[in-house]
């Protein structure tokens, strides 16, 4: 195996071990392999080891213990700053991986490509590890299964059934050939990275900060989705209110039950469900 797919798999690894080992030393230690090797591989170099390594300090101090208010603020927009690099792959230091080029997933698909970022997984794993709290028993494993799936059918009835509506996509079911490393990235790349970031971290404080109401609630899901919107705008208008609303569903999740592993379901769900059953990523015009 090629090296830089180690420093990859290594760091796959490492998030998906933290919702499932209570003992942080386990996804740490992958993590800090996943560096070594992506390093050595000539995917991070030393600047790129410096910012994760920052990000890593920052999202230990901030979530273990309450702070002066200035430095608590200088954290947060330290994340922010970090959040906002790694969404616009504007991180230096930083060579992801291309695992695929123009691949067309059905004839009348426009060609799709993949990356393995490993600066917005990187991040996602310390928000992950840090942030979010751990599921212990089975009882509210099962809760946040139900809410899971309870939020799942709405969600790609919606989502699927605009962009079917719009003439976006068509009904068509089928197995790609990439489909492993394709759950593989979606999943721990991209999922986990994006619902710790934009639910856990942006909307999870702004809960904290705004209080439990229901107004506060819903101020922090709306803002928290802007946020995720914002951050699609480089597909237009149309696909960034998508986005807007995609949001607003997975930020319900994760405000129903209060886990992040929730929303993470959800989202991965909608995209399984998509490239499984539907044109993907769209039709070509």
């Amino acid at each position: 195996m090629p090296l830089s797919l180690s420093a990859y798999l290594s760091l796959g690894l490492a998030i998906a071990s933290v919702p499932l080992i209570t003992q942080r030393w386990v996804p740490l230690t992958l993590f800090a392999l996943s560096l070594v090797l992506a390093v050595t591989a000539g995917v991070l170099n030393a600047t790129g080891l410096l910012l994760v390594l920052s990000w890593a300090v920052v999202c230990a101090v901030l979530f273990q213990q309450k702070h002066p208010f200035w430095l608590y603020y200088v954290m947060v927009g330290l994340l922010l700053l970090a959040g906002h690099l790694v969404m616009t792959h504007e991180a230096p230091g930083f060579h992801n991986l291309q695992v695929l080029s123009g691949a067309k997933t059905s004839p009348d698909a426009v060609p799709y490509s993949l990356y393995l970022n490993f600066d917005k997984a990187a991040l996602g794993f310390l928000l992950f590890l840090f942030a979010a709290p751990r599921i212990r028993t089975a009882k509210d494993w099962l809760r946040s299964l139900r809410i899971t799936l309870l939020f799942f059918i709405p969600a790609a009835a919606v989502l699927i059934g605009a962009t079917y509506a719009a003439g976006l996509v068509v009904f068509d079911p089928k197995l790609v050939p990439f489909l492993p490393i394709w759950i593989f990235a979606n999943l721990l790349f991209t999922c986990v990275a994006e619902e710790v970031f934009f639910r856990q971290f942006i909307m999870g404080q702004l809960m904290e900060k705004l209080g439990r109401s229901f107004w506060a609630g819903t101020a922090a899901l709306v803002i928290s989705s802007l946020h995720f919107a914002y951050y699609h705008l480089d597909g237009g208008l149309p696909y960034a209110a998508f986005a807007f609303v995609a949001g607003l569903f997975y930020g319900a999740t994760f405000w129903k039950s209060g886990r992040v592993e929730a929303a993470i379901g959800v989202h991965f769900l909608v995209n399984l469900t998509h490239i499984l059953f539907f044109t993907y990523p769209m039709l070509a015009k």
